[in-house]
């Protein structure tokens, strides 16, 4: 009755898994959003001694991916940490070949679907017999679609200490994985060389063995080459051809002694470990190589000193920013600020002058500490990026409003602001002075003046001190002629002495102000359309109503009570303007598709990597533009030098193609291409010779540099 009982299928599936789980228990696997992983083992126990393999298998959700051991332009990889017992040690991580997923315009090395990653694990060789070895794993990833995801979990299994293992029911997924992995060497000779900023790898044929043109290099090492760029792959001899990827010089400091990745084509996979041979040298990271020239003239000067050369640049630039429209009003009230209180000791101006500074220097570093750190999550932004932001611009246009009335006398807020009045100097008021110094920063970064392109853009691809150094001195730089006057009160004298006519600036500098309110509603028109201009000028109007209800009823003269009655009325009528203005342009940006001002049908056309390639390819010169509408430079550059009838009648003349890469709205092509230039922002303008020769002219233009540009290109 029993043997027959015991022969059953059932009870004989129930005793397979019983003498299995006896040797292997492993726990249930786990579903964290996207991902469910779990942790599985090769065999079904462990030789002292020897070697086994366990594994993390992943299995993804529709269109979701995670991140290889170099995630390429963003993310990051799997990552495990073990808690063994003692007699085990875990190994790294083998890496299947990954997929190219390309994310938000970047590049991104990864899976989908699903992936093993297989660990070996090697055993001591005095593992008693029969001991349970209870492994366990504590996993992290990024999982990602549209948006990312961070995940962990925390995995076990637990294998007996054998004289012998067996395939474990699981044997057949670690082959699975192992299909997946590349290839320990390639079928071809291969060589690697830096050429100016691209990685040149050489192949060979070895017994007239073909070598797919689809190849395509994945860095093991992120910071080597650019995932972003285009791999190209042509032929440089009879059974030679090279294969040229981009140095990622944003990250690579130095020149690599060897390189080290995988091979990918249709065919197969490939690991490659070379080292990179002498006879090409790195460029440094300052110097444009390749088919961008390096920068001449003075700029190109200090450019090419190095360090010191960048920081006085960047201190020149930071003073220049001075006299932009939107500083200049902050500046001169400081000065007023001295005027009126010339009277005052040398440590008092000097903490003044000290305060004010370190409100610009600290602005300064904290915008480039946001900028260097989004880059370095995979955010292609540059210098000036905040224009790019409703929100940035409603603000900053709302407090450029009411800077404005300030000054024009439709109500006074007293050293709040302006830190002008003798309240100031009596009660030695430094956080005033500070908060002016944040309010110039703020004004004036987004401010590309002349100068500042270049070497933001050395800042934003260097390493992060060297990055976060150059922004400070040009902070200091736009801190300087106020700190020049407070280091030394005693020229005070040699300015203008006091008197009514400082209102009559101070007013007319309200104007400055109000012309700097039509420059950003024009900015939120170009990116948002009329939709955006309505809800700004109406947040205007709220904002100055509240304006002229703070002046009328919240000054001295009136009762307490009528005035904190009138400061909330006037904060809430602020702050419904303000957020009415930031909901209703985000909803116009979303809506507005066009962000160009390139006009439909005349000599100008939008910008693209493959329309330049296409019109050198048929022997055309090629000048463009990358512009935005916030940058004063390049509108100042289009009306008198760019769109100017002698240069439209020029390019005409000699068949130039013009191409505006109108950087308004954030453009991934575009920031990529100002990077390869070594920029961060715009203006940049660049003339293609028909050979595809290149030349950068400066960034303040006139009819005869754009001339001479074309005609040195087409040697004329």
């Amino acid at each position: 009755m029993m043997l027959r009982f015991i022969k059953t299928p059932v009870v004989l599936f129930a005793l397979f898994g019983l003498i299995t789980a006896s040797s292997l228990l492993r726990a249930a696997p786990v579903v964290a959003g996207a991902v469910t992983v779990e942790l599985i083992a090769e065999s079904t126990a462990i030789v002292p001694g020897e070697r086994f393999n366990v594994a993390l298998d992943f299995k993804l959700e529709a269109h979701w991916h995670i991140y290889w051991i170099n995630p390429g332009a963003s993310g990051l990889p799997v990552e495990v940490q073990w808690d063994l017992p003692e007699g085990l040690s875990a190994g790294e991580i083998q890496w299947p070949a990954p997929e190219r997923i390309e994310l938000g315009g970047l590049m991104n090395y990864g899976y989908e679907d699903a992936v093993t990653l297989i660990v070996p694990i090697q055993a001591a060789e005095d593992l008693k017999i029969g001991t349970a070895m209870p492994i366990r794993a504590e996993v992290s990833w990024l999982v990602c679609e549209q948006f990312c995801m961070p995940g962990d979990a925390i995995l076990s299994l637990e294998l007996t200490a054998g004289s012998d293992a067996e395939d474990s029911a699981d044997a057949l997924v670690f082959e699975a994985a192992r299909e997946r992995m590349p290839e320990a060497t390639a079928p071809w000779s291969v060589s690697a060389v830096i050429e100016g900023q691209g990685l040149v790898l050489i192949f060979e044929q070895v017994d007239g063995l073909e070598i797919p043109s689809d190849l395509y290099f994945y860095s093991n090492k992120a910071g080597v080459i650019d995932p972003s760029a285009l791999q190209t792959f042509s032929s440089v001899g009879e059974g030679q051809v090279q294969l040229r990827a981009t140095l990622d010089v944003a990250q690579l400091q130095k020149p690599s002694a060897a390189v080290a990745g995988v091979l990918q084509s249709e065919s197969g996979n490939w690991a490659i470990d070379l080292t990179i041979g002498a006879e090409a040298a790195m460029a440094p990271p300052q110097s444009l190589a390749g088919e961008v020239p390096a920068a001449t003239g003075f700029e190109g000067v200090l450019l090419n000193l190095g360090l010191p050369g960048w920081l006085l640049l960047a201190f020149l630039g930071g003073f220049i920013l001075n006299v932009m429209p939107c500083v200049l009003p902050v500046l001169s009230l400081k000065v007023f600020s001295l005027l009126k209180h010339s009277g005052q000791s040398k440590a008092q101006a000097l903490m003044h002058g000290g305060a004010y500074t370190a409100g610009v220097v600290a602005s300064f570093l904290a915008l480039a500490a946001v900028l260097l750190a989004l880059r370095s999550v995979g955010e292609r932004i540059g210098w000036g990026f905040q224009l790019q932001s409703p929100n940035f611009v409603v603000v900053l246009t709302v407090v450029f409003f009411l800077f404005a009335l300030n000054l024009m006398g439709v109500f006074e807020v007293g050293t709040s602001l302006v830190g002008a009045d003798t309240k100031v100097s009596k009660r030695n008021d430094a956080l005033g002075s500070f908060g002016m110094g944040v309010l110039a920063a703020v004004v004036g970064a987004p401010c590309m003046g002349p100068l500042v392109a270049s070497v933001s853009g050395i800042a934003v691809q260097t390493n992060a001190a060297t990055g976060l150094l150059i922004f400070g001195v040009m902070g200091l730089g736009l801190a300087s002629p106020f700190l020049f006057l407070s280091i030394f009160p005693k020229l005070v004298a040699y300015l203008p002495r006091p008197g009514v006519w400082m209102e009559s600036v101070k007013q007319f500098m309200g104007f400055l102000l109000m012309a700097a309110v039509v420059f950003l509603a024009l900015v939120a028109g170009r990116l948002g359309g009329v939709d955006a201009v309505i809800a700004l000028l109406i947040a205007l109007l709220v904002a100055g109503l509240a304006a002229w209800i703070y002046g009328r009823w919240a000054v001295p003269v009136k009762a307490k009570r009528t005035q904190r009655i009138a400061q909330v009325i006037s904060l809430s009528l602020l702050v419904f303007a303000t957020v009415y203005a930031i909901n209703e342009t985000k909803t116009a940006y979303d809506n507005f598709e066009s962000g160009s001002s390139v006009a439909a049908n005349g000599q100008w056309s939008p910008w693209s990597a493959e329309r330049v390639a296409a019109e050198l390819a048929e022997g055309r010169p090629v000048f463009i533009d990358f512009t935005a509408s916030w940058c004063l430079i390049c509108q100042v550059n289009k009306k008198v030098a760019t769109r100017t009838e002698a240069t439209e009648a020029l390019f005409e003349e000699y068949g130039v193609v013009a191409l505006e890469a109108d950087w308004t709205r954030y453009d991934s092509a575009i920031t990529d291409e100002l990077e390869r230039f070594g920029r961060s922002g715009v203006p940049l303008y660049v003339m293609y010779a028909p050979d595809g020769e290149v030349t950068v002219l400066p960034q303040s233009l006139t009819n005869g540099i754009v001339r001479e540009a074309v005609e040195n290109a087409l040697e004329f």
